[in-house]
């Protein structure tokens, strides 16, 4: 191809220029928002609002950890009070794989429902969407994948409780499931997955141990930081962007310290809905692309891939953001108003640095291994490079990006000592 003869260089340099066309057009898809009920009982509120939509029977998708611990009864109690009738399938794991969910596909079919509801963190949303296609379709899970390939159908009619404040799921058009076979993710896009009604409720986000509470905090962070630098920002996208960041900057740690305050639950919940309302429109950016890499093929948890990558790719953005850097840093309340640019710029990047170290965010990938960084930045790349970024990576610069969070090697001094530990033959 012709392509193969251009340095690659100046391939990344002319994504800019197409990715900003793109965006003129993809600002003009239409993208439904659900009805959203907010605070502690909003689940039974829910379930009551969908008992009167008279659905025949309805699919809760869930873990069985949050079965267990009885989250669903205030919803559930609401479905049995209005008359509905609802079966639980709750096998979800982290980065649900595609045999899983295709499980969860034939459970939907042998209870004859017609409605579902996604019920937990992000693979629990995800899991939903991605069931909600292909029932719809009839496609295999892995001809979803890509953008509009639902056909003319309609998916089933999604609601949504998330009990983690991070993916924004229950407001965003995709869905991410994991492909065992090739060890990488999948990603589904359709305007029409984006589920019709969702409730934050932060009652059921009070019992989140503190390390879940920290990624999927920047997990939100990262979604709304990568929409705010990219080339679709729209003003929509931008104000909900820009709220995200201010109410993450003042209630994550207190979440992160104080578990049961509802306050700082609720506050997380939404900025979580906000940045996934900005990301939607205006897309996300490089962190992800080497987050999906890491998840698909360590298993590494997609918040805190997120987190450990977003410091490293802001750095790398920063010659061509500096100006949308100072903007976060007023927003994050880390600069003032008439401050330089590259100083607040500087600040938002210290603040990050500063809030995961607060969080207890590692800065390396325990698994990361030197011989696969090649593949994976390749992988990133070819990813990446179909997001607005504001500066695009070659290969070369991908793999020195993630080669930053290589877990340090140990000192002389203490592989010696495990030596010595180990028993004699």
């Amino acid at each position: 191809m012709i392509l193969d003869f251009i340095p690659e260089s100046t391939r990344t340099a002319g994504l800019g220029a197409l990715m900003k066309g793109a965006g003129l057009v993809t600002r003009f898809i239409p993208i439904p928002q659900p009805t959203l009920l907010v605070g502690p009982g909003s689940s039974g509120r829910l379930g009551q609002a969908i008992a009167g939509f008279g659905h025949a029977k309805i699919l809760i998708v869930t873990d069985g950890i949050i079965a267990k611990l009885g989250l669903l009864k205030q919803m559930t109690d609401a479905l049995t009070a209005g008359g509905s009738q609802y079966v639980v399938f709750d096998e979800i794991t982290p980065d649900a794989p595609i045999p899983l969910i295709e499980r969860g596909i034939d459970f939907y079919r042998r209870h004859d429902c017609d409605a579902i509801v996604a019920f937990g963190g992000g693979s629990s949303m995800d899991a939903s969407k991605a069931i909600a296609a292909a029932i719809a379709t009839g496609k295999p899970l892995r001809d979803l994948a890509g953008y509009l390939r639902s056909g003319l159908r309609n998916p089933v009619r999604i609601y949504a409780v998330p009990t983690t404040a991070g993916t924004g799921s229950e407001v965003t058009v995709a869905a991410v499931i994991a492909d065992p076979e090739t060890q990488s993710k999948l990603v589904i896009i359709d305007p029409r997955l984006v589920p019709n009604m969702a409730a934050l409720d932060p009652t059921l986000m009070t019992g989140l141990p503190p390390h879940i509470t920290a990624a999927t905090g920047i997990d939100a962070l990262t979604h709304a930081v990568e929409s705010f630098v990219g080339h679709w920002t729209t003003p929509y996208s931008d104000g909900m962007a820009l709220s995200a960041v201010g109410l993450i900057f003042d209630n994550l740690r207190t979440a992160y310290r104080h578990g049961k305050n509802l306050e700082a639950r609720e506050k997380m919940s939404l900025a979580s809905t906000y940045a996934g309302f900005a990301f939607t429109r205006a897309n996300v950016g490089y962190v992800h692309a080497i987050a999906h890499q890491f998840g698909g093929l360590y298993h590494t948890p997609h918040g805190l891939a997120n987190a450990i990558m977003l410091p490293q790719v802001l750095q790398f953005s920063l010659p061509a953001i500096t100006d949308r850097l100072a903007l976060l840093a007023v927003r994050a309340r880390v600069g003032e108003e008439g401050e330089d640019e590259d100083v607040l710029a500087q600040k938002f990047l210290d603040a990050v640095d500063q809030l995961n170290q607060d969080l207890g965010i590692p800065t390396h990938l325990a698994a990361l291994r030197e011989a696969d960084i090649p593949a994976l930045a390749k992988a990133a790349c070819a990813e990446g490079n179909t997001y607005p970024v504001p500066r695009y990576m070659t290969q070369q610069q991908c793999e020195a990006v993630i080669r930053q969070v290589l877990p340090p090697k140990p000192a002389p001094a203490a592989k010696k000592a495990r030596a010595a530990r180990k028993p004699r033959a």
